[in-house]
């Protein structure tokens, strides 16, 4: 269709007022659909998407990811981490600078593990391009054998800042968006088919009014926990659960720091927005295993989330949660 060009009739004589009573509604209307299509068109470009496979490993994000165009490496996708992280010896094999001074990372686990601040120059996920993603350099052989396959990295806040990203479980894939999607199954009358919660970022997204057993409390939303729920021992002792956590089969963790001992349990109920949840399994972290002063008391990790779709605005401070 071409619009903007003169057409020159080669009729010498014609009746002029017939001819404009006949074509004006026909170009009229020609132009009225080609600037709704056009507009159609502007409105669908504006909102861009990159789409990114993931491989749901164990109840962990794994995405494929190049530094400075080589690999691709093995990364997991955790909202909890940050900034990013590469395994410290993926980031000597590739040459990148390090901070010479190391630093105990914050984390589980009981031993002590060193991070060298540095940052990545090229980091590609999928069509998505970043340069010079903050990161850490850390020993991660301890996370790769807990999985059974290599981890070369985290991608954590450093690169989902600013961003809106939407996790879809079910359909094994993320999504980068230039603005929030509406959510496909969002109905106020039905709350169980899509929830949206504000959040608040303090190293972690933290959602407060969390009800757990009754009690309300601030709770992490963490895509780099494997398990359903955790709770810190502060919040094992708020919600009166000491004994419950002292007799719970004993249930080992893998975090930054190494590996920990934890109890495991039941709670009565878990209550996220229009969410609710009854007798799921919890680990209790045990003291002195790295979470005793956590801004959160429950943690809400993967096993929970695969049977949704999570979008996570960065922007508005929003999560919403659709069931597929």
């Amino acid at each position: 269709m071409y619009f903007g060009r003169r057409v020159v009739s080669s009729f010498k004589t014609f009746d002029q007022k017939a001819f404009m009573r006949k074509i004006f509604p026909s170009v009229v209307g020609i132009l009225l659909i080609a600037c709704c299509c056009f507009r159609s068109a502007g409105e669908s470009s504006s909102q861009q998407s990159i789409e990114v496979p993931i491989d749901f490993y164990r109840n962990e994000i794994i995405i494929q990811v190049k530094v400075n165009g080589k690999g691709p490496f093995n990364m997991m996708l955790d909202t909890g981490t940050d900034p990013s992280a590469i395994d410290l010896a993926t980031a000597k094999e590739l040459g990148i600078k390090l901070e010479p001074i190391g630093h105990p990372a914050s984390g589980g686990g009981t031993s002590v593990n060193l991070v060298y601040e540095t940052s990545l120059p090229l980091l590609e996920v999928g069509g998505l391009v970043a340069k010079n993603v903050e990161a850490v350099a850390m020993d991660l052989s301890k996370l790769s054998q807990r999985l059974a396959k290599p981890l070369n990295g985290i991608l954590g806040h450093s690169l989902l800042k600013g961003r809106v990203v939407q996790i879809d479980y079910p359909n094994s894939v993320v999504r980068f968006y230039s603005k929030p999607p509406i959510p496909k199954a969002f109905d106020q009358r039905d709350p169980l088919k899509s929830t949206v919660l504000p959040f608040r970022y303090d190293d972690n997204i933290l959602i407060d009014g969390v009800v757990v057993n009754g009690k309300k409390m601030t709770a992490e939303l963490d895509t780099g926990s494997d398990g359903t729920f955790k709770l810190t021992p502060a919040a094992v002792s708020f919600l009166g659960l000491d004994e419950d956590a002292s007799k719970g089969e004993i249930s080992k963790s893998v975090g930054y720091n190494g590996t920990a001992e934890n109890r495991e349990g039941k709670l009565s109920n878990v209550t996220i927005g229009g969410i609710s949840v009854d007798t799921p399994t919890v680990i209790f972290f045990g003291k002195g295993t790295g979470r005793d002063k956590e801004p959160w008391g429950i943690n809400i990790g993967n096993a929970f989330l695969k049977d949704f779709v999570v979008t996570i605005d960065y922007r508005s401070k929003t999560v919403t949660l659709e069931r597929n």
